[in-house]
């Protein structure tokens, strides 16, 4: 398993964005079922492991540069550092939506999730992950032990 590590306040940047916005980008499972796209977090893995929103217009690079804004994972910024991982995150480029309007086991959606846990003093967005299974949560603490 893998532990990815990102700024709490940043993602919830990413995702007020995504909420915000007037039309969404289609993932790729939208294309293939024919469905309307909804607020989203995507989480991919090319040009290293990253979170972007998928509101369109799309968020531009808080530098003015003609990237899209993006918050990568702690130590996860290239796409060396992806492929180092890549047989914990399944191998090649990929991009998976986490839909931010949607209820959540516990009841709340993510964004709701995101926006209480900024406003508790969380710290960090955390994604757990190995070939079968991901885990997201936000976390209290500064420092989390890196699973092995």
């Amino acid at each position: 398993m893998i532990r990815l590590l990102f700024a709490l306040r940043d993602v919830l940047a990413l995702a007020e964005h995504a909420v915000a916005a007037p039309r969404h980008k289609p993932s790729f499972i939208d294309v293939l079922d024919g469905t309307t796209p909804t607020p989203a977090l995507w989480f991919a893995g090319d040009e290293g492991l990253y979170l972007m929103s998928n509101g369109l217009p799309a968020q531009p690079h808080p530098t003015g540069s003609n990237r899209l804004h993006v918050v990568h994972a702690r130590g996860y910024r290239t796409a060396m550092s992806k492929h180092a991982v890549s047989c914990d995150v399944g191998g090649d480029d990929f991009c998976e939506p986490l839909p931010l309007l949607e209820s959540q086991p516990d009841g709340a959606s993510l964004h709701t999730r995101l926006v209480d846990a900024v406003a508790a003093g969380a710290a960090l967005f955390v994604i757990d992950l190995d070939r079968t299974c991901m885990q997201i949560y936000p976390a209290q603490r500064h420092h989390l032990e890196v699973p092995s």
